[in-house]
């Protein structure tokens, strides 16, 4: 087995380079996205979210122990949900599977496929659950999770934002949100203190004229490389492989 493992979404997966058109339905990742280009099983999956990539880290590193691990965490704005019933019009289980109907899935910003019923319950989780400060709560706790499940297991590892926003609430950095003294069960102190407990060192970051914590989706813009349907471009590809090479190996 691989002992350099990748777990991401579509943008880590490779979507929209040669080899993953973007209208096909895709079984593997794309043998040109960065990952591959460092030698590493890319486990990453189109379309989840953080809660998604922690669970897919933790249930094959739990029973592989790979050497190095890189957690590519997604967009904030997505979450999860285990379904008691379900709600899309397909499942990836096969029908004599007895799960064929508790699968999960990701709600983030797009069109769901999903059942007309199931349609006024995504409304409100937006309207009345979904903030910013969600998703950078969630994000944070998942990172933590996940730090603590690898290092539990020595488990060498790094981790990366798709872009500088993802520490962003209405493009301030949350860290400059944060109080000498907030109330500890509060929103900003519940973050404050999720913040304080991450390894920020196993991240790794680029930077440009705009920031110092950089990810895959701002070089892509820097570049100018980003495909139709918003993932990043061969180009960008080939240089966030050069500068992973750089820093990890």
């Amino acid at each position: 087995m691989n002992q350099f493992i990748v777990f991401g979404d579509s943008i880590t997966f490779g979507d929209e380079l040669e080899d993953i058109p973007f209208e096909e339905s895709k079984n593997d990742p794309s043998k040109f996205a960065w990952p591959a280009q460092l030698g590493a099983t890319n486990l990453s999956w189109t379309g989840l979210s953080n809660c998604g990539i922690r669970r897919y880290c933790i249930n094959f590193s739990t029973v592989h122990r790979p050497n190095y691990v890189m957690v590519a965490w997604t967009y904030n704005d997505r979450i999860e949900f285990l379904q008691v019933e379900n709600i899309t019009h397909n499942s990836p289980y096969t029908k004599d599977t007895k799960e064929s109907n508790k699968l999960f899935i990701t709600i983030g910003p797009w069109a769901e496929p999903v059942k007309q019923e199931a349609k006024k319950f995504i409304e409100l989780y937006h309207k009345f659950f979904y903030s910013d400060y969600a998703g950078i709560y969630n994000t944070l706790n998942n990172i933590y999770f996940t730090q603590l499940h690898l290092e539990s297991l020595n488990i060498n590892y790094s981790m990366s934002f798709p872009s500088y926003k993802s520490l962003c609430i209405n493009d301030e950095y949350i860290f400059n949100l944060f109080v000498d003294n907030p109330a500890i069960d509060a929103i900003i102190g519940s973050i404050k203190s999720l913040y304080e407990l991450i390894d920020w060192t196993k991240f790794i970051f680029l930077e440009n004229k705009t920031s110092n914590y950089c990810g895959i989706m701002d070089l892509a813009k820097d570049l100018n490389a980003i495909a139709p349907h918003n993932h990043p471009s061969q180009e960008c590809h080939n240089k966030y492989a050069d500068e992973l090479r750089r820093r990890i190996f």
